[in-house]
């Protein structure tokens, strides 16, 4: 004799979607090209002395965000590849799978796999507290890089709308690293 079936669990709610598990609408292609128009391709950065490139150990780290509001001496290495022994900073998130992409990028510089300049970590919260088990790998993972900052959670950055330079010292110092001749991008 079979078991009889359990009734499913209630879903827990979600502020987007409610109750349900997933929405349908409208296609992808029409629901992209609706919502943002297709952005203009990012010119050419003037590459100067001070010109240095941010790039992510992996996506979604915040490294577009940094880009802006570090001006105009600071490019984005996800829009513009750097150019040979470029100098470059490695932005990491603090959790394990962003831990972990900043060690294996330091094991690739090592072996001679990037054509760029490591000088620094910049290691950005992905929470208000961090565990004493990721500040443990964190110390770990920095120990390998020349130099590492970082960047506390910053919750506005994470909304819509346009992002500021908190007034965090350890934020405008991080910034003051970066680019210390700063121009705002327009």
């Amino acid at each position: 004799m079979a078991e009889p079936e359990e009734a499913p669990e209630e879903i827990e709610t979600d502020p987007i979607l409610g109750d349900a598990l997933e929405q349908t609408g409208l296609g992808a292609p029409r629901m992209a090209r609706d919502i943002a128009p297709t952005p203009p391709v990012a010119p050419a950065p003037a590459i100067t002395a001070d010109t240095v490139w941010l790039v992510g150990a992996s996506g979604g780290v915040g490294v577009s965000t940094l880009a802006r509001l570090a001006g105009e001496s600071v490019i984005d290495g996800g829009l513009h590849e750097p150019v040979w022994q470029a100098p470059v900073y490695v932005v990491a998130a603090t959790h394990p799978a962003g831990l972990e992409a900043a060690a294996e990028l330091a094991r690739a510089n090592a072996r001679g796999d990037v054509s760029y300049d490591i000088r620094a970590l910049l290691l950005v919260h992905d929470r208000p507290k961090l565990s004493r088990a990721t500040v443990q790998l964190a110390k770990q993972v920095s120990g390998v890089y020349p130099r590492t900052m970082t960047i506390p959670f910053i919750p506005a950055w994470r909304e819509p709308g346009t992002p500021e330079i908190p007034k965090s010292v350890r934020v405008q110092l991080v910034m003051a690293a970066l680019a210390p001749k700063r121009k705002k991008k327009s």
